[in-house]
């Protein structure tokens, strides 16, 4: 499948409804093994080789974004070391604010293990919530994944090989964010809100020490999540 082609079906979907059929074409996307190579003519043959309206990060490339929705392919590296693995935000549970699809693209592909949150109140720093059973998924090439937003608690574990995966992002609808996605420790009790909040406030307070101006910023090393 072209991606044009996928862009255009998406158009016709209702993220919340349409599940089995976007998880399909995704699946039929993913088999299109020139997707990256097209991605990056297209932006040379766009911009020449500004970066500047490039959309990607040290780990994925943005193939395509809208108000609704973002398409992005992302590497996973395997690695050997506690600092790669924090890098990656490997072994750390975590949720999302927006729903998830994903298919892996090359290599063995990453695991994830998962539970649903099935206690509907806000979570509290401390208190761990009802959890339901684990499964786990390791995302090998035309293997799928689907996460529900806020109730989905999930870490990633390293593959064995370089491996990517497409992933389709669903933008939240309320435009007044009143959950947030959380961090939870080693035995699933939430920690703070947000991913990295605190190794970024960190990072942001040693800046301002250093008297760094504000185009400093853009320095700002990120850490990958999905």
């Amino acid at each position: 499948m072209k991606l044009q082609t996928f862009i255009d079906r998406m158009a016709n979907y209702d993220p919340t409804a349409d599940k089995s059929s976007i998880l399909e074409d995704l699946k039929q996307l993913a088999t299109n093994r020139t997707l990256l190579s097209e991605h990056l003519y297209n932006t040379i043959q766009l911009n020449g080789f500004n970066t500047r309206s490039s959309l990607y990060s040290p780990y994925a490339f943005v193939l395509h974004y809208n108000d609704l929705y973002t398409l992005r392919l992302g590497f996973w590296s395997p690695v050997t070391s506690t600092d790669e693995k924090q890098t990656f935000i490997y072994d750390l549970y975590h949720s999302h604010d927006f729903e998830m699809y994903a298919v892996g693209y090359s290599g063995d592909g990453y695991t994830t293990t998962l539970r649903a949150i099935l206690d509907r109140t806000p979570l509290k720093a401390g208190v761990k919530p009802s959890l339901g059973d684990e499964r786990s998924v390791k995302l090998a090439p035309g293997h799928v994944l689907h996460m529900s937003p806020l109730y989905d608690v999930h870490r990633q574990l390293p593959p064995e090989t370089m491996s990517a995966s497409l992933s389709l992002i669903i933008h939240p609808r309320q435009t007044i964010k009143t959950e947030e996605a959380w961090c939870f420790d080693e035995n699933l009790v939430p920690t703070y809100p947000g991913i990295a909040t605190q190794e970024t406030a960190v990072f942001e307070n040693l800046l301002s020490l250093l008297q760094c101006g504000p185009h400093s910023a853009s320095a700002q090393p990120k850490r990958k999540s999905e």
